[in-house]
């Protein structure tokens, strides 16, 4: 009965895996070198390569078309099915080269991994509601927007989320107030990730006020002054 339940666990967890799981198809480049590549791409396809430790890389070739929704980047854990070959390979995506002008995908990069190995990715921020703070008038200052992440690949989030609902103005996160499960920041606890700052309006005129005070000659002495000017002058 033990072992059946385990079964059933494994076989329900397994199938939750290849939900999640996109598959990426790709066909085996045969040829190399900048002539080659230029020819490849002239008729639609993106030169790429898949690579894992211990083992040889693979050119490979990929359908520009298809590769269009991994422009700014995905994290997710994909199956890459090659083309004559039976068993996909369970990869994330490594590195995408893109035209600085046109934004074309010019070279990708996927590298292997394995469902028993940790591997270490950079990971989107990203922030979900409206902070009280910015509500009041505060500026959200977002300044780490990236997390370098260690986690087995079946916990690869595709983003790491943060409910900035509840800060208020002067209040901040910092990477050591963050926890997910099953998953270790590698970034320094203490560093800043965002803050709600206080209005600059008002801060400018504060400082405006404060400086007019500082400098404006005082009205009452000048009074007396006057005053014994003119008596003098009497007499």
């Amino acid at each position: 009965m033990q072992a059946g339940r385990m079964l059933l666990a494994f076989l329900m967890r397994l199938s939750e895996e290849r939900k999640m799981t996109e598959v990426i198809k790709a066909l085996k480049r045969e040829k190399t070198g900048k002539s080659a590549v230029r020819q490849y791409r002239r008729q639609g396809y993106v030169p790429g390569v898949y690579y894992s430790h211990g083992e040889e890389a693979i050119p490979l070739l990929f359908e520009e078309k298809m590769l269009r929704h991994f422009v700014g980047g995905s994290h997710a854990l994909l199956d890459l099915q090659i083309e004559g070959t039976k068993k996909p390979l369970k990869c994330i995506l490594k590195e995408i080269q893109q035209d600085p002008v046109s934004g074309k995908v010019l070279h990708v990069d996927f590298q292997g991994v394995k469902m028993g190995e940790k591997i270490v990715v950079t990971v989107p921020v990203v922030l979900t509601g409206t902070p009280a703070g910015v509500k009041e008038g505060g500026i959200l200052e977002h300044m780490i927007r990236e997390l370098e992440i260690e986690c087995f690949p079946r916990d690869l989030p595709e983003t790491l989320e943060i409910d900035v609902s509840n800060l208020k103005i002067g209040e901040a996160i910092h990477v050591k107030d963050l926890q997910f499960e099953n998953i270790r920041i590698l970034d320094e606890p203490d560093e800043t990730i965002l803050v709600i700052e206080a209005p600059r309006v008002a801060e400018e005129v504060v400082a405006e006020e404060e400086e007019v005070s500082e400098f404006a000659e005082p009205q009452e002495p000048e009074v007396i002054r006057e005053k014994k000017e003119t008596e003098s002058s009497e007499e």
